[in-house]
Formats: C-alpha cells, structure tokens, sequence
C-alpha cells in the first residue's frame, strides 16, 4: 500500500527515496528554483519511483518559459513547434524540460484534435491536462514530497490506467492516448479503468486522425517495451489492431494459448463487440441471428467475440488454412520470446520487430529447396507489402526487413559455407539476422542447431558501416520538409 498524507490544499503526497533521482535533473530542477520559478519531477519518472522500478529518463516541468529555460541554461536547446519544450544536456543525457501547460482552446467546437499545445498555465492547470492519472504526479525535489492534483496515488494503489477526466473528450483530444494507455497497461501490469476502456474501444477509429509517423512509432514502442505480447492481446481485444492494419490483425487473428482474463468491452449497449470477417468491415454492435437461439453467458460471449477470426489471411504460399493457425501461434510465442529479449537488456532495431513478425509465417517456405532469392523475395513481400503500407514503415526500414528475412535461408548449417559467408556477416543487418534465426526456431519449437561458426565468423569479421540514404536535393523555395521532432514531436515526461 501507497503511503498517502491529505494536503488542506487538496493534494495527495507520498514519500519516495531521493537517493534514487538521477543528480542531472535534481540539479536542473533546483537551478531553476533558485531563479525564482516552480520547478517538479513529473510524469513516468515519478511513477515508475513510485512502483520501485528504473525509470527510463528523468523529466521536469517548471513555470519558466522555454526562453527563460534557455537563458539559465547555456547547456540547452528549445525544440518542437506543436509542443515547444527545452533539452538540457549533460553529456549524452537529456532532461526534458516543459513550461507548465493549459488546456487549449479550440476554435471549433466540434474539433477536439490537439493541434497546438503551447497555452502556458499553473502547475495544477498543467496535471490536469496530462494524459493519465498515474502520469499526472508531481515531485518536489526540495520538500521531498510527491503532489498529487489528480487522484493518480489512489490509481497507482489499484493498478489501473485511467484517463485525467472525461475519456471521450481526452481521446479526441489525441487518439495516441489509446495506443498508449495499452502500452501503459500491458508493461505495468495494469488494468484499463472501466470507463477509459469503453471510451477507447467507442472512438478507436480516431486513431486514423493521426500522424503515421507518431502512431508508428508508439506500436514500436509497444513491441520493444518488455509486455509485446499483452500489448497485442490488448489491441486485438479492443479492435484498434484492425484500424492499425488490417494485415497485422490478421496475423495474430484466431485463439492464442491463452485468452485475456477480461472480457472484450461493448460499443456502449452492453453487447461485446463481433468482428468483422474482412479487412476494414465495420465492427457490429451486436451478434447475428445464429446466437439467438441459444444464447452464451457473459464470460463466454466476451470471450468468442475477443478471439474470433478478425480477418482472414490468404496467401498464395499458404493455402492450407490448419497451416495458418499453426503460424499464428508461432507469432504468439515469437511475442513472449521479444519480452524475453528486453528482459535480458537486448536492444530491438524496428526491421527486426518487423521481421520477428513475419518470419513464423514465411520461415518454412523461405527453408524450401530450390527456392531461389526472386521467389523468396515473391513470398517475402507478399505477405510484407500490405502491413508495410498499412502502418507507414519506413523504406529503409522495410528495406532491412526483407534483408533480414531473405538472409534466414543463408544462416542454416547445411548452407552456411556456400558463396561468401565473410561478405554476409560484415553487414549492418546481420546480427538481426542471426538473433531472427534463433528466435524462430525457438518459437516453432525446433531444436535451433549449432550457431558457433556464426558467432565465431562475426568475431573475426569487422562489420560494414551502414550506409546512408543519399541526400535530396532541396528545391528552391520551398518549405522544408516536416521530420519527426517538429510538430509530430510528443514529450517524453509521460512514458
């Protein structure tokens, strides 16, 4: 249990240890203090000292604005344009440091997308925006005491992610907010609070309002972040993997090992959700005639409408539908095995997400004799085109996913010394390679074989450098272009 101590201003405080807050940002927190402006910890920091884990960075919030911020400190920079907000360095090391934000205005009043986020306000003002209560905490680094303007103590307590206020009007706000109470849910072990959780299955379509860019980012999050199989568990349950893509909702479509524990939530009738049977149908409200004569109780009828097929998935490589359910579980099993990866501090590149994806569906074609490299690449991209144009990935990144994928067949003992081994294990894309080989193996529960002449070889050998894409001639002119970092930019202060 939290231990919790009433303000008479209305605030929770809690005590955590200050010896575990890095020294940078306690320094740049008591910097600003003595420049005469309010200054706190916040957002994911906080939490995670809250629960006894490492947090990831270490972010402040203060009254200075980022001007102000820069001019206290030589050592920053201000960045964004949608949320403009100050680095300050120390190294390698950023803290991130905000103004204290309001809620912003919203010319019409039917448009609740945030596009612009630079209304300063109080402290207070600035809790009650944030995205979630567990993110909404305070740290004041002088009295030792964490502030609490927004109930997140008492959520921190009962493990729940919950929304600052009303849930339908914060995920209109920013869809994003979906993708991440999942991501908040599934790697801290939490719940969704009931309301929050019947708000986002209602406006999961807004998602497609946002940018490409920052969505695709926050599922890369959500597969690298140590919980990827219950961050998928939970996106299948509410029925976002299908507005992300309908490919990578048929990928995982059908009944994993084991079901979650809680029920699919309905659409506001009371009714679970029926998935449609193709890519982009419209999700039912209700189930079809067929149930009527024999009507199934609440567990199991959460449960059917859960794990049902979304989606099915036709591939020229793969006509036989028992084929496919049995993949389908290697993909389940090839999550746990990415949570195991983090686990052991192993840095995740997005084509190897990508790859560990597809792989169980195309290992075993790919193993075929007489496969030649323009037929794998066929099978390759056959299944890989329409999630790539789906989610946004990257060229360079889907680039290096097909290299990763099309090196499997190479890596097998009975390949491994035909043509150039050395030329192989010298590219940037190589050690993923390996690791994918490894993994799929393990996820289709075949022995992984004898990998030492790999590992030995790529010792000895130095790796290329990765090559940079060519730079485009800037026209004359003209705008420039809008990179991630400007107006897609989010903070970090929450994660």
């Amino acid at each position: 249990m939290l231990p919790l101590a009433r303000r008479d201003n209305g605030c929770n405080a809690m005590r955590l240890d200050p010896a575990r807050i890095d020294a940078d940002a306690d320094r740049v927190v008591r910097r600003l203090t003595r420049h005469g402006h309010k200054a706190y910890l916040v957002g994911g920091c906080v939490r995670d000292l809250l629960l006894d884990r490492n947090p990831k960075d270490f972010d402040v919030a203060t009254s200075a604005t980022p001007n102000q911020i820069r001019d206290i400190f030589r050592n920053c920079r201000i960045i964004g344009r949608r949320f403009r907000l100050a680095h300050v360095f120390f190294g390698d090391k950023i803290i991130e440091t905000s103004t204290f934000r309001a809620s912003p205005k919203h010319d019409d009043e039917g448009e609740l997308l945030i596009r612009h986020d630079n209304v300063f306000g109080s402290a207070t003002e600035d809790a009650r925006r944030r995205d979630f209560t567990i993110n909404g905490l305070f740290y004041d680094v002088r009295a030792e005491e964490v502030i609490d303007y927004v109930g997140g103590a008492d959520d921190l307590d009962s493990r729940l992610v919950r929304t600052i206020g009303d849930p339908d009007i914060r995920f209109r706000e920013d869809p994003v907010r979906m993708l991440r109470a999942i991501k908040f849910a599934a790697r801290l072990g939490f719940d969704i609070e009931e309301q929050t959780y019947e708000a986002l299955v209602r406006h999961r379509d807004e998602i497609r309002k946002c940018s490409p860019v920052r969505v695709g980012e926050e599922v890369y999050r959500l597969l690298r972040g140590g919980a990827a199989r219950r961050s998928m568990e939970l996106l299948h349950e509410t029925g976002i993997d299908v507005v992300l893509s309908g490919r990578l909702a048929a990928l995982f479509a059908g009944e994993p090992s084991e079901a979650p524990q809680r029920r699919a939530a309905g659409d506001g009738d009371g009714e679970p959700n029926e998935l449609g049977d193709e890519p982009g149908d419209e999700f039912d409200n209700e189930f079809g005639d067929e149930f009527d004569d024999e009507p199934m109780d609440e567990e199991e009828a959460g449960w059917y409408a859960t794990w049902q097929p979304q989606a099915p998935l036709r591939l020229g490589f793969l006509p036989n539908q028992e084929q496919v359910a049995e993949r389908r579980e290697h993909c389940w099993r090839m999550l746990d095995l990415l949570d195991e990866q983090v686990a052991q501090g192993e840095s995740l590149s997005n084509s190897l997400l990508m790859a560990a994806l597809l792989s169980p569906f195309v290992f075993d074609e790919l193993m075929q004799p007489g496969m030649r490299p323009n037929d794998a690449g066929a099978v390759i991209e056959e299944l890989a085109h329409p999630l790539f144009q789906e989610l946004h990935v990257a060229r360079r990144d889907s680039e290096r996913t097909h290299q990763i994928l099309q090196a499997q067949r190479r890596i097998t003992p009975e390949r491994r010394r035909r043509g150039k081994p050395g030329a192989m294990v010298r590219r940037d894309y190589f050690g993923d390679a390996l690791t994918l080989y490894e993994l799929t193996r393990q996820a289709q529960e075949r022995e992984v074989g004898d990998l030492s002449y790999w590992h030995e070889l790529r010792k000895s050998e130095v790796p290329e450098e990765r090559s940079e894409p060519r730079q485009r001639r800037r026209r004359r002119g003209g705008r420039r272009r809008r990179r991630f970092g400007d107006d897609d930019y989010q903070p970090s202060a929450n994660r």
